[in-house]
């Protein structure tokens, strides 16, 4: 987790967001046993423009439904609860976080488009994974969706002082995370663990966004932290059109460790290309 100092200046300087309302019902009502998949989808539905961007999101084609869902309780009933609670997080997120597309000089919409495909690309890899590496892949989804939150949370607080440091990282070349500590003395990943523990999320999902960056320890000793680790810089190549690259970042030692055959590279990185060039949600 952060160091304490950085813990203070984070409490001084940044105002943590509670975790949305519906997301925090949606969680309540899947640990209910009486709770059944429409009780569960008509909820999601009580907020219009939540459902929206839910069935937008349900009906993209990285989940492959055979029809398109027209209602949240047929998603519920289609996905599944636990992955309509992926959907619903990251719809509600983009939601309370829409009033910074207002900021020049930061892409919010490149912010929601790279958490996606981390989400997906975590998933993608976990699937595949035949090792013991902690949690479901419905669970590294939100690793992924989750990662990048506090670059979010930061501009929010901070405003313009937060953008001359991304700017400054946009500029130089310098990595983001760097510029931040320097310049802040603490960074997104910090603000992400934060956050997560705030919102009461397994440790396991702060601890992989607190050290997607690194350091390498902690990269090369839990599984959990490498996954995502990887997945995120996969992400950033793909992106980027360096596909030889995406694939040399999923090593051998790197499948090893997270229990794939390494001959499931290709078809992993290019599962993820193939989300990446969907059209944005």
């Amino acid at each position: 987790m952060s160091t304490q100092r950085a813990k203070e200046l984070i409490k001084d300087n940044l105002s943590i967001p509670t975790l949305p309302a519906v997301v925090e019902r949606i969680s309540r009502m899947i640990e209910d046993p009486e709770m059944g998949t429409a009780e569960i989808g008509a909820a999601v539905g009580e907020d219009a423009p939540l459902a929206a961007k839910v069935l937008r999101i349900a009906n993209s084609s990285y989940y492959g439904l055979r029809e398109r869902c027209v209602s949240t309780e047929q998603a519920s009933g289609v996905l599944g609860v636990r992955v309509l609670k992926n959907v619903v997080t990251q719809a509600a997120i983009i939601q309370k976080f829409a009033h910074l597309s207002e900021h020049p000089g930061f892409d919010i919409d490149e912010i929601w488009r790279h958490a996606s495909l981390a989400g997906a690309a975590c998933q993608i890899i976990a699937r595949r994974c035949r090792g013991k590496i902690g949690l479901t892949p419905e669970e590294f989804q939100v690793c992924g969706l989750l990662h990048d939150i506090g670059k979010v949370v930061m501009l929010d607080s901070l405003g313009d002082k937060y953008l001359d440091v991304y700017g400054e990282s946009s500029s130089t070349g310098e990595p983001l995370h760097a510029v931040e500590l320097r310049e802040l003395g603490f960074n997104h990943t910090d603000v992400g663990a934060i956050i997560a523990t705030h919102w009461s999320l397994p440790q396991e999902v702060a601890s992989a966004i607190q050290f997607h960056h690194g350091p390498r320890e902690a990269v090369q000793n839990d599984p959990i932290v490498a996954l995502v680790a990887n997945a995120n810089l996969v992400c950033h190549r793909v992106a980027d059109d360096a596909m030889e690259a995406a694939e040399a970042t999923l090593d051998a030692g790197t499948m090893e460790f997270l229990g794939i055959d390494p001959r499931m590279v290709p078809e992993i990185v290019a599962e993820i290309r193939a989300f990446h060039d969907q059209p944005a949600l």
